[in-house]
């Protein structure tokens, strides 16, 4: 849509945007890959599934996203099912955001702060609810048939010899109304057994199943989801460091544990179970929140030469104010199906839906209001962004949020202040050679007149002014009434002297009247007859003198010629129309 508002056409707005943004949609799928990956290697069975659905899932869309759609769309614009810029939402003009999300940092720092410090507050006041998949015990589910309430279920399991059972009530429509999951340390068999005996003596059975978990099991299971955390985050940040800047993976770092304390701190408050689905869905938000904060990131990698004079944070002003539209429509196009699995799903698919809508929200807020900020708070202070927010704040007073519209933005005033002596600055004087001819002419004559005066031509062509100051003028009282002005004679060409019986040029000398300031007459340049004997004639044009070299036609002599015509070429007969009789 950029592209196609920028005015190219509709197949080469598709063609540059594809070519463009393929930096940004690789860098970013590859992030999955590799987080997919390192659930496979590290995680549990139940997980590895999972992870193996996510590569292979991540593979089929970056071949879609790179070639699939851009290949449709260029069979739509050629069939012309796309024939206008609307079509694609680039038929009006493009809104922005002028927001000043730099400024506003401090804001967004000190909200986050606050949902960090109750998140933190509450896991250490009451922990996390951690599953049997990281604690060894025994977890059963109960669908009954009779009504029951949490305090028969639980004299049940008293009965039936277990300890301080954590007893919960889920719903759960395909196994009916009356679902209970019941959770305890380790049991036998043969005691899981005799609970089931009693529930369903006393209220019925619809289904019963059970999952019994290890010490040693469970203990591997919360090592291998730390280790493949703590795995994730090196891999990212060195592909982020590798492929932009290593000052662009600390915001990330910083970014990717903000997102994963605030899932952390919901499922404390909640009082949610953790579980291998839940460490899952936790990786699967690092990689998702790094996806939006590479296109924010690759926006303003983009824009830093294009702005060679402006500050850092109008830079990430603007490219926040351009990617903010998509990143929005993007987290919502991820939210919908998520909500979807969140209340139509199974208990599994719930967990892992809960977490994934917690750190996809968190992920998009991070990632433009956490990330961008602290980029731009560490990029300022160094040398070359220092000096420009220094000169803008000399020039300006202080420094605007958003820089002037274009590529090369800088300050206005500097802008109009250097452009003004490049335009500006005086061209070199040039002459043509008739002119050329005349100057040397007038020279001649000066050499010949007394000192101090100059001819008018040397004065345009060396910006002389006259040797002579004017006058002062007089007062209108004191002026006398100015004589009526004479009629200029008309000159008339003196007659080139006839060359005579030898072939010679009787020349004379050639001198200046000047002008008479009384009458008004102007001067001019005649000529005096030299009686000391005619001048050689020259030699004609393309004759060789005495030394070999041939004379060329002097350019004086044909000024004022006018040259041979040529004869006009007939027009060529047109075709005329057969049915009009008008040319075609």
């Amino acid at each position: 849509k950029e592209e196609i508002r920028a005015g190219r056409s509709i197949r080469q707005g598709i063609a540059t945007g594809y070519r463009k943004g393929l930096t940004a949609i690789i860098d970013a799928n590859v992030v999955t890959i590799m987080t997919a990956f390192i659930l496979f290697v590290l995680a549990t069975a139940d997980v590895k599934g999972f992870a193996f659905t996510l590569g292979i899932g991540t593979f089929v869309s970056l071949f879609t996203a790179v070639l699939a759609t851009q290949a449709i769309l260029m069979t739509m614009a050629g069939s012309r099912t796309i024939s206008s810029p609307s079509a694609l939402g680039a038929g009006g003009k493009r809104r922005t955001w002028r927001f000043d999300f730099m400024g506003a940092s401090r804001y967004f720092f000190s909200m986050s702060g606050v949902i960090l410090l109750v998140g933190a507050l509450a896991i250490g006041g009451r922990g996390l609810n951690l599953g049997i998949d990281f604690t060894s015990g025994t977890r059963m589910t109960a669908s009954l048939v009779q009504h029951a309430s949490e305090a028969e279920v639980r004299s049940v399991l008293t009965a039936s010899g277990v300890v301080n059972p954590q007893i919960q009530e889920v719903a759960n429509r395909a196994l009916g109304s009356q679902v209970f999951q019941i959770s305890a340390k380790e049991l036998q068999p043969s005691k899981v057994g005799q609970v089931r005996s009693n529930l369903q003596a006393r209220f019925g059975l619809r289904s019963f199943d059970f999952t019994s978990v290890g010490p040693t099991f469970g203990k591997t299971v919360a090592n291998s989801a730390m280790v493949a955390i703590i795995a994730s985050l090196l891999v990212i940040s060195a592909y982020v460091a590798l492929r932009f800047e290593w000052k662009f993976a600390v915001p990330v770092l910083i970014a990717l544990m903000h997102d994963l304390l605030i899932t952390s701190g919901i499922y404390s408050l909640t009082g949610r179970e953790v579980t291998t689905a839940t460490v899952a869905a936790l990786l699967t938000i690092l990689g998702y929140s790094l996806y939006d904060t590479i296109i924010v990131f690759d926006r303003v990698r983009e824009n830093v030469p294009r702005m060679p004079r402006a500050a850092f944070s109008q830079i990430v002003n603007r490219s926040m104010s351009e990617v903010l539209t998509r990143s929005l429509a993007t987290t919502s196009c991820t939210l919908m199906p998520i909500l979807a699995l969140l209340l139509f799903g199974g208990s599994t698919l719930k967990d892992f839906a809960f977490a994934l809508l917690i750190g996809v929200a968190s992920g998009a807020y991070s990632s433009i209001f956490i990330a961008s900020p602290v980029l731009t708070h560490w990029k300022e202070r160094e040398p070359v962004y220092r000096a420009r927010r220094h000169r803008i704040e000399v020039e300006l007073g202080h420094v605007p949020a958003y820089a002037g519209a274009g590529a090369d933005v800088e300050p206005a005033a500097r802008k109009a202040a250097r452009r003004a002596g490049r335009l500006t600055a005086p061209e070199p004087e040039t002459v043509s050679a008739a002119e050329f001819e005349e100057m040397k002419r007038g020279i001649q004559e000066e050499e010949r007149e007394p000192s101090g005066s100059t001819s008018t031509l040397t004065k345009r062509l060396a910006h002389t002014s006259p040797t002579t100051p004017a006058p002062a003028r007089k007062p209108a009282s004191a002026r006398k009434p100015a004589p009526a002005r004479k009629p200029t004679p008309t000159r008339k060409p003196t007659p080139r002297p006839a060359a005579g019986e030898d072939g010679t040029d009787q020349r004379g000398e050639i001198t200046r009247v000047p002008d008479d300031v009384g009458t008004g007459q102007r001067g001019g340049i005649t000529r005096v007859p030299d009686d000391s004997g005619p001048y050689p004639a020259p030699p004609a044009a393309d004759t060789p003198d005495a030394d070999g070299f041939t004379r060329a036609p002097d350019v004086a002599e044909n000024e004022g010629v006018s040259p041979a015509q040529r004869p006009k070429r007939p027009a060529k007969s047109r075709p005329r129309n057969r049915r009009h009789g008008r040319p075609r």
